[in-house]
């Protein structure tokens, strides 16, 4: 399953923000990869999500594989999109 959203970064810090998204995709069975262009992370690794160097308005794309991979979409986009 796949998904392109942007990014919203807001008022939260965004190493705050990137620590909690590592943090709540890890909780899903499925796998959870995020692309930009021609570099995919494992968007349950910190150091994977922080080497996409997001910026407010970045596209990604959200792809999961697994059990829950629509809830884990659903939720990854909830957490990039809402600032």
């Amino acid at each position: 399953m796949e998904l392109t959203v942007k990014i919203k970064l807001g008022d939260t810090p965004t190493m705050r923000r990137i620590a909690k998204t590592a943090q709540r995709m890890s909780e899903f069975k499925s796998q959870v990869l995020l692309r930009r262009g021609d570099i995919t992370v494992n968007a349950k690794s910190l150091m994977g999500l922080l080497s996409l160097a997001p910026h407010d308005g970045m596209g990604v794309t959200i792809i999961a594989h697994g059990e829950d991979e629509a809830q884990a979409v659903c939720e990854m986009a909830r957490l990039l999109e809402e600032g």
